[in-house]
C-alpha cells in the first residue's frame, strides 16, 4: 500500500542566507541612491522644503489639514456672515452643490449676475495667487444647472476664455460632471444656454462648436468654441484632459502632458482675465494645477530663490497651498497631490541648475530617476 505525503521544502539556513542577502543588497542600493541624492543636493543647492521626506510632506498636509479643521469648526460653532469662514446655508445653495462637504467660502465666492430676487449662487471661488494671474476653481457643473457656469464666463472672463477641465463627465462608475458643451462636430446644430429663461432676465445664450483636435503632447481634447448671448460673442477655449484621474496624480508622460497643459492654457487665456479650472468637486485636480502653475511661474522668476536666500527654511509650496485654502477650502485635496507638488517643484529646480552643471561634480552625480522622492 502506498501513501501519499505532502513533502514540504525544509527550511534551510541556505534560504536563511539567500533572504540576508537579498535584503543586505537592497539597503546597500537604496543607502547608494540617498547618498547620490544628497551629493546632488549639495551641488545643486537643493533648498531645504525640496529634500523633505515622504513622511515630512505628509505631516506638512496633516497640518494643513489641522487649520482647515479650525476654519470650519469656527464657521459651525459661531456662525457669523462677516466670518472669513463663513458658508452659504440656505436651501437654494446647497441644492446647487454637486458634494455636500466642498464649498466655497461664503466671502470668497462668485455671484451670478442675476436679478436680486434670485439666488445668485455657484459653487466657485476666484483665486489670485499673484499679480497678473486669476483663476476661478469651481465644481464640475450639475445637470439642470449647467447654464449658470456658461452665465458666470460671459460675465467674469475676457475675450477669449479659457476653460481647462480636469475630469471626464464619467469615472469610475460615477457621475462626475454634466456634458455642459458641445460634444463633437457630427452635428451643426448650436447647444442652447437657459431656453427656458431661469431668472427672468433675458439672458439667453447659444454655443457652437468650430473646431475640435487633439494635442497628443498634452493629451488634452481642444475645443474652440462661439459663445453668444443676445447677439454678442466671444471665444471660448474648451481644454479636457485624460491622464488624470481622481484623487490620483500624473505619472510617467502624463506628468509632462500636464505641465504643457499648463503652459497651454495661459498661451490661450486673455492676459488678465481668469482662467476657469475645474474637475469634480473643483478642489483636489484644480488646487493642485493651479499651485503647479503659480509656483513653477515662481521658479521660472526667480522669486522662489530670491524668498530662500532671505529665509532659507521657507516653503514655498506649503504656503501656496495654505493660501489656496484660505480662497477655497480643501483645495489640493490629498497627501499624494501635495506630494505631487514637491516632486515637480525638485525636478525642475534641478532641470533649471543643470542646464548649465558645474565641471567638477557633473561625473560624480547620478541622475535621479523621475517620480522619486527622497527615502523616509
Amino acid at each position: 500500500m502506498t501513501t501519499s505525503f505532502d513533502i514540504k521544502r525544509p527550511y534551510s539556513a541556505l534560504s536563511k542566507r539567500s533572504r540576508s542577502t537579498e535584503s543586505n543588497r537592497s539597503n546597500s542600493s537604496q543607502s547608494a541612491r540617498k547618498a547620490s541624492e544628497e551629493r546632488m543636493d549639495e551641488a545643486y543647492c537643493v533648498p531645504a522644503f525640496l529634500r523633505l521626506s515622504r513622511q515630512e510632506i505628509l505631516e506638512k498636509f496633516h497640518e494643513l489639514e489641522w487649520q482647515q479643521r479650525d476654519r470650519i469648526l469656527e464657521s459651525t460653532r459661531e456662525p457669523d456672515p462677516d466670518s472669513l469662514w463663513a458658508v452659504e446655508q440656505t436651501a437654494d445653495a446647497k441644492a446647487r452643490n454637486r458634494y455636500t462637504n466642498v464649498l466655497p467660502w461664503a466671502n470668497n465666492r462668485i455671484h451670478l449676475q442675476v436679478p436680486p430676487e434670485h439666488c445668485d449662487y455657484i459653487n466657485a471661488s476666484p483665486i489670485i495667487l499673484s499679480k497678473g494671474k486669476k483663476y476661478i476653481a469651481t465644481q464640475g457643473p450639475k445637470e439642470g444647472q449647467f447654464s449658470h457656469i456658461w452665465r458666470m464666463i460671459w460675465h467674469e472672463t475676457a475675450n477669449p476664455a479659457v476653460i481647462v477641465m480636469l475630469t471626464q463627465t464619467w469615472e469610475a462608475g460615477r457621475d462626475k460632471c454634466f456634458q455642459y458643451f458641445p460634444e463633437d462636430l457630427n452635428t451643426n446644430d448650436e447647444l442652447t444656454i437657459n431656453d427656458d429663461d431661469e431668472f427672468g432676465d433675458g439672458f439667453k445664450a447659444t454655443v457652437k462648436l468650430l473646431s475640435l483636435s487633439q494635442d497628443v503632447a498634452s493629451q488634452s481634447t481642444i475645443r474652440k468654441m462661439l459663445l453668444t448671448v443676445n447677439g454678442e460673442q466671444k471665444m471660448v477655449w474648451h481644454l479636457l484632459f485624460s491622464g488624470w484621474p481622481d484623487f490620483c496624480i500624473p505619472e510617467g508622460e502624463n506628468q509632462s502632458a500636464l505641465l504643457r497643459l499648463i503652459k497651454m492654457s495661459e498661451d490661450y487665456n486673455n492676459v488678465g482675465s481668469p482662467r476657469i479650472v475645474h474637475c469634480s468637486a473643483g478642489v483636489g485636480r484644480t488646487g493642485t494645477f493651479i499651485a503647479l502653475d503659480h509656483l513653477l511661474q515662481e521658479l521660472d522668476s526667480g522669486s522662489i530663490e530670491e524668498a530662500i536666500n532671505k529665509e532659507p527654511h521657507f516653503d514655498p509650496v506649503f504656503d501656496t497651498v495654505n493660501k489656496l485654502r484660505e480662497q477655497r477650502m480643501t483645495m489640493v485635496q490629498s497627501d499624494s497631490q501635495l506630494a505631487f507638488v514637491y516632486q515637480v517643484l525638485r525636478e525642475k529646480w534641478l532641470e533649471k541648475k543643470t542646464i548649465a552643471p558645474s565641471p567638477e561634480v557633473t561625473e560624480e552625480v547620478e541622475p535621479r530617476p523621475p517620480g522619486a522622492f527622497p527615502e523616509d
